[in-house]
């Protein structure tokens, strides 16, 4: 399935920690496609459009990791507010893809081992980071 579309970003969070999950879940097959994107049914991505941010061990507030990414003032807080409604107030690592917009609904995949899907947002490249 293709997702792409302009001015949405995806994004997607974990609670594990980073070190603790296999290298091989990050290698790209012959197609260029890790095992997260294969979970999700993502048959293409543009790599140059992806951006993640994470400790290094543990976990740290949503918006400690969310806060440097980019344009982050324009999705943050609502980012922020749907993980805690997912239960989390503490998150280990968080994947965004922009100008993507990842179906969840045509999919049905919501999670995998790893990672959750959080949601689709609007994002406006003028906006700075929320810290």
């Amino acid at each position: 399935m293709n997702f792409e579309k302009e001015g949405i970003v995806s994004v997607w969070y974990s609670t594990t920690d980073y070190a603790s999950i296999p290298d091989s879940y990050f290698e790209e097959d012959e197609q260029g496609l890790d095992q997260w994107a294969k979970n999700y049914q993502i048959s293409r991505y543009d790599p140059e459009n992806m951006e993640t941010n994470g400790c290094e061990t543990g976990r740290d507030a949503v918006r400690k990791i969310i806060a440097p990414c980019s344009w982050s003032y324009s999705y943050g807080e609502a980012v922020i507010k749907k993980i805690e409604k997912l239960g989390d107030k503490q998150i280990s690592w968080l994947i965004l893809m922009f100008d993507f917009e990842y179906r969840a609904k045509k999919t049905h995949i919501f999670e995998d081992e790893y990672v959750h899907f959080v949601g689709c947002f609007p994002y406006d490249m003028d906006a700075g980071n929320l810290d």
